[in-house]
Formats: structure tokens, sequence, C-alpha cells
């Protein structure tokens, strides 16, 4: 069974359209009221803010539907346009200072645990596993390294005691990557 996607407004006294005023949003249903715990938490809207939910259905539907309401950053209490389950819509647009040093006494933080910097590293490379990296995939794809670059890269190997067995990037437990 598919999870149930709903797509709602956040207004108050002031706002009259959905379309203009507000925020507009789209949630799995069972998140739905920690959403809005986190909204009341904003300081980007007013406390006393009302929901009204205004389509359920699938989230692909939801999204669509949040998309066409948000289609640019700025709108009502929205900062970025809609249609995006990650938070991608934010993208490109500049955080104040003050978020950023948030971000990264929070980040500073959680890796003085010990041992989160191995689960994040781990995690990274599970979600990573599937993607490839070959040919016009890859960023340096067609490009060249300077001699410093490829001394730094030779020094790396070096370091880590070769390229051979277990060491070589491109095997994983015994077997060739391809």
């Amino acid at each position: 069974m598919r999870s149930l996607w709903l797509v709602y407004w956040l207004y108050d006294d002031k706002c009259i359209c959905y379309a203009r005023h507000g925020c507009i949003g789209a949630v799995k249903k069972v998140r739905l009221w920690s959403r809005l715990a986190q909204h009341q938490k904003s300081t980007r809207i007013t406390k006393d803010f009302r929901y009204k939910i205004l389509f359920a259905g699938s989230q692909k539907q939801a999204l669509a539907i949040e998309a066409m309401l948000r289609p640019k950053p700025h709108t009502g209490w929205n900062v970025g346009v809609g249609g995006f389950a990650n938070g991608g819509g934010l993208k490109g647009i500049p955080k104040p200072p003050e978020q950023r040093e948030k971000q990264r006494l929070a980040a500073l933080a959680r890796y003085a645990r010990p041992g989160e910097k191995e689960k994040t590293s781990k995690a990274v490379k599970r979600g990573l596993k599937h993607v490839d990296r070959s040919g016009s995939n890859n960023a340096n794809y067609g490009k060249h390294q300077s001699e410093a670059t490829k001394e730094k890269v030779r020094a790396k190997i070096i370091e880590r005691g070769g390229v051979s067995g277990a060491n070589n990037p491109n095997y994983r437990h015994g077997l060739r990557c391809t």
C-alpha cells in the first residue's frame, strides 16, 4: 500500500488566496503533525497560523500540486519552490550567515561523538553504492590533472600502502567492481 500524501496551506487572517499567500507544503500524512510543529518553531511564519488540507493522494500528485502552487521562490511564506520531497526546492537560495553558523556548529557537535564519522561514512557509501561514475558520468571525465595533483594522488596511494588487493578502491569483498 502506498503512503498517503497531503498538500496543506498555512495561513492567518491576512491571507486570502492560497496561490499567493501563506505557506504551501506537501507531506506524508503520518508526518503532518511533526511538520506543523516544525512550522511553529519557524521564525518566518506567524505563530498563530491555521492550516487547511487542500489535497490528499499519491506522492507524485501531491508534489505536482505543490510545484504548481509554488513555481517561484519567495511566494507567500515559502522560501523555495514547491514539488521537492527532499527539500531540493531550496537549492540555490543563499542561507543567512546565522543559519550557516548553526549548521556548522551542529556538524561539529555531531562529529565530536565517537563513531559518528564512521557511521556517516558507511551510510553515504551505502547510498552511493549503485551510482555509476564511469565515463561521462564522472565529474572529471575529459579533464586533465595538473602534475601537482597527480603527485598528491600518488602520495595518497603510497600512504595507504598501494592499490593492490583490499587497498584497491575498485575491489569490494574480494570481487572486482564493474
